[in-house]
């Protein structure tokens, strides 16, 4: 954490500056946060709109529960954020549903800003702007389309999410509505004091103000809440302790900002929220009429909420004096509905003494519910007792007794307990029947309207970022959607997510089909392809295996003729061959493979014909270990990783008989870990061992030596990455070409990973042009959760995959 953020509140209400901003937070990691939340720093804006009264604490520990749950849940970053905008929603909603009979309501406008390291994510609900000024540019966020008309209304969220990259000396601003006096400043603020910058947008108009100006500067990643006193002319500086579970170094500062000099404001005691205006907390005396307890927006979540302290001195305005009237006014108005209120008479001094708490009549609808409920619950319990009365009389009638179908003796203690236990299991059978079949069924229609919601969101975006998080959004509400029931709707909607999803990010998708018929049971080191037959490598002996089309031409069957493993061939002995390569179809020894064992025994093989071997002309400083070899041009290049070195034979028609001569010149690479590589005329690729590529470029003039590049970077051309490093977690194993004429270079991802495939480069530039991987669902006949051991591919384009003892083949690779 390199930056420190500095905020500034601008907030004035009927004139009066107050100090603190209800509904802005800062909030550290805590002690013990989710994996994932580690290094996060979460800035919370939370503005309220409507007609609902709001005390101080209620206000803030809204705004609190939403950086708890951020903190405490264990996904990606934009997967907190909306579990933070969730419990925003599930808090106004609940409240709202419990009010609006009463004509009181609140929307919430949420802007949710989490800091890693100098990247900024920003989360917004609700038509809130957020100004950012960089040093190059300035850039203006608002997207009412995507980030929807608020929370609290209705059970499906809206979230517009975008990334920024922050320097220090970079200003934003946040704010739901500006008065029109800062239309012509806010695309150039070029103050160079927050201070400043602070004066000027106040002096600008005496309108209401609420929003929240934000400085970003080199540090140790503290987060500084800034308060003008307006009680006093003189600045003080104020200093909260950092909470236990910081390090000493993360403390939130509260500081005061120079202001011009002027009347001290006269202190208010409570806030009345205006239809218009932005919701404000009240005092508690004043809204003992409200409910007196609101539900825990994450009580199904584990969390740790310390209620928050709020300072007594912040100005507060007094209700109107005639609320009936008011209350009148509002009867039956919709939640989404706006009312302009009359305006307040006049700014009181709060008054400081408690007054008695009297108690408040029941109405008489509440009473009138308690009575039905009551008699709801006699009526069952009638109702239990004549049912069980009923099949107490019948029961003992089916059993053997006297003549006129009476029982002689009354119903045994068995029966009376079968009994007891009966009639609560079918009550609870029949229960959970009508929850199986209704409720799931809800259930499945809210989470499939928010999916549809989030696909017209990502359909509405233009950056590829946002548009990659939204579709993934999308799929998260599919996933929990299925969970209740799998329709033709959700399966078209994660196939539309997927389509898009490959989109932005590179990947094609390929069809696969087994080639046996069932697991051959050997362990596949490498394999070789020409337009018909299929060589595997086994790993264990170092044995061939030619795989040959089946007659129906269906997939492939092993040649059972086939010979071509370690022994003794014309007194010349190979040993396990470590690496094979498929051979022209026209050359002198009439071979189909060549193999070659770790002491540069080279072994041609056919079918129905006798391996022969040939040595390799032994280099000046003898063989340490061959580990692979590759043909370009009807040159053999050896690499033996071992001795750092890489040998060139030049040949006819595959006959290799002269001295070699070494690739590097005067020069030998430092490393020994290189396990694969591929060469196109002078440039020699190298892969190694920790997955990086190193090239080199021969040079024909003696005067000039090789000249080696190590590591030569991958270049990811996708920018729906964002800032995430696609070759972090990557596993390359296998490095080959294509065949020509559109010869590109292929690496194989062989972990079971979540990025396993083959990935596309140029030779030149190393750009990635896209990755192959297998369709998704139960079209993929590759078992998941097993490493790619093998890949080749076929001069007529097909892609083969070893994964577990079998092949998948896929035709017409792109």
């Amino acid at each position: 954490m390199t930056l420190d953020l500095t905020l500034s509140p601008l907030y004035r209400i009927n004139g009066q500056e107050i100090a603190s901003l209800p509904g802005l937070l800062v909030q550290y990691p805590p002690r013990n946060p989710a994996r994932g939340r580690e290094q996060d720093r979460l800035v919370v804006y939370l503005l309220l709109t409507g007609t609902a009264v709001f005390s101080t604490s209620e206000y803030m520990q809204v705004a609190q529960d939403a950086a708890n749950i951020f903190f405490q849940t264990p996904r990606t970053l934009t997967g907190a954020l909306r579990a933070a905008t969730e419990s925003v929603n599930k808090t106004l909603l609940e409240r709202n549903m419990k009010s609006t009979s009463r004509g009181q309501y609140a929307v919430g406008w949420l802007v949710l800003g989490a800091l890693r390291d100098s990247q900024l994510t920003l989360s917004m609900s609700g038509p809130m702007h957020a100004y950012v000024y960089g040093q190059n540019e300035t850039r203006h966020i608002h997207e009412p389309n995507v980030s929807g008309k608020g929370l609290g209304t209705n059970q499906t969220i809206n979230i517009h999410y975008t990334q920024t990259q922050l320097s220090a000396g970079d200003r934003l601003i946040f704010f739901g509505r500006a008065p029109s006096a800062w239309d012509s400043t806010l695309g150039a603020l070029t103050q160079s004091s927050l201070a400043a910058l602070h004066h000027r947008l106040k002096s600008l108009t005496s309108a209401d103000l609420n929003a929240v100006l934000i400085q970003a500067s080199d540090g140790n990643g503290n987060l500084n809440l800034l308060k003008a006193d307006v009680q006093s002319k003189a600045d003080v500086k104020l200093e909260t302790p950092a909470p236990a579970d910081l390090s000493p170094k993360q403390t939130v500062q509260n500081e005061t900002l120079p202001t011009p000099e002027e009347d001290p404001a006269p202190a208010l005691d409570a806030h009345l929220v205006q239809a218009s205006a932005y919701t404000i907390p009240p005092q508690k005396e004043e809204i003992i009429a409200a409910e007196e307890g609101r539900a825990n927006p994450s009580k199904d979540q584990p969390r740790v909420t310390a209620p928050r302290a709020f300072p007594a001195s912040i100005p507060r305005a007094q209700a109107p004096k005639q609320p009936a009237a008011i209350e009148s006014e509002t009867e039956g108005l919709e939640p989404s509905a706006e009312v302009e209120l009359p305006a307040l008479e006049k700014i009181v001094e709060p008054v400081r003494t408690r007054q008695p708490r009297t108690r408040r009549e029941t109405p008489a609808w509440t009473r009138q519910t308690a009575k039905l409920a009551a008699n709801g619950i006699q009526s069952t319990r009638r109702l239990n007792t004549n049912l069980g009365n009923r099949l107490m009389n019948f029961l003992p009638r089916l059993l053997p007794g006297s003549e006129d179908g009476t029982q002689t003796n009354a119903p045994s203690t068995t029966i009376m307990m079968f009994m007891a236990i009966l009639i609560p299991l079918m009550v609870v059978t029949i229960a959970s029947v009508v929850y199986l079949r209704y409720g799931r069924s809800q259930q499945y229609e809210t989470y499939l309207a928010q999916a549809n919601e989030m696909k017209n969101q990502a359909l509405a975006l233009t950056d590829p970022v946002e548009q990659r998080n939204a579709w993934e959004n999308v799929i998260n509400s599919v996933n929990i959607a299925e969970s209740h029931r799998e329709t033709s709707d959700t399966i078209t909607l994660r196939q539309e997510a997927d389509t898009n999803l490959d989109r932005l990010l590179g990947i094609t998708r390929l069809q696969f089909n087994p080639a046996f018929s069932s697991r051959i049971g050997i362990d596949i080191s490498r394999m070789a392809a020409n337009e018909v037959d299929l060589y595997l490598l086994n790993a264990v002996n170092g044995e061939v295996l030619r795989a040959v089309p089946v007659k129906s031409g269906h997939g492939f069957e092993v040649d059972t003729k086939f010979n071509c493993k370690p022994g003794v061939y014309d007194r010349v002995t190979v040993g396990p061959l470590v690496d094979i390569l498929a051979l022209p179809n026209l050359n002198s020894i009439n071979a189909t493979v060549l193999g070659v064992d770790a002491t540069g025994n080279l072994l041609y093989c056919a079918p129905e014909q006798v391996a022969q071997a040939i040595p390799l002309p032994i280099p000046d400083t003898n063989w340490g270990r061959v580990t692979a070899f590759v043909l370009d041009a009807g040159n053999l290049y050896v690499l033996d990783a071992p001795a750092r070195a890489v040998w060139v034979y030049t040949g006819e028609d595959t006959a290799f008989i002269d001295q070699p001569y070494f690739f590097f010149g005067g020069q030998t690479p430092e490393k020994q870990d290189v396990i694969d590589l591929v060469v196109s005329g002078d440039n020699l690729y190298m892969l190694h061992a920790d997955g990086h590529l190193s090239t080199c470029s021969y040079s024909r003039i003696l005067s000039v030596s090789t000249r080696c590049q190590d590591p030569t970077p991958y270049i990811n051309t996708f920018p729906a990455y964002g800032d995430n490093d696609l070759f972090a977690g990557t596993n390359f194993t296998q490095l080959l070409f294509t065949a020509l004429p559109d010869q590109s270079i292929l690496l194989l991802n062989a972990d079971a990973t979540q990025t396993q495939g083959v990935f596309r480069f140029t030779p030149r530039s190393l750009e990635l042009q896209n990755q192959f991987r297998p369709t998704t669902g139960n079209a993929n006949p590759i078992p998941s959760g097993q490493p790619i051991g093998a890949i080749t591919v076929g001069t007529n384009h097909v892609l083969y995959l070893a994964v577990d003892g079998q092949v998948y083949f896929a035709n017409d690779m792109p």
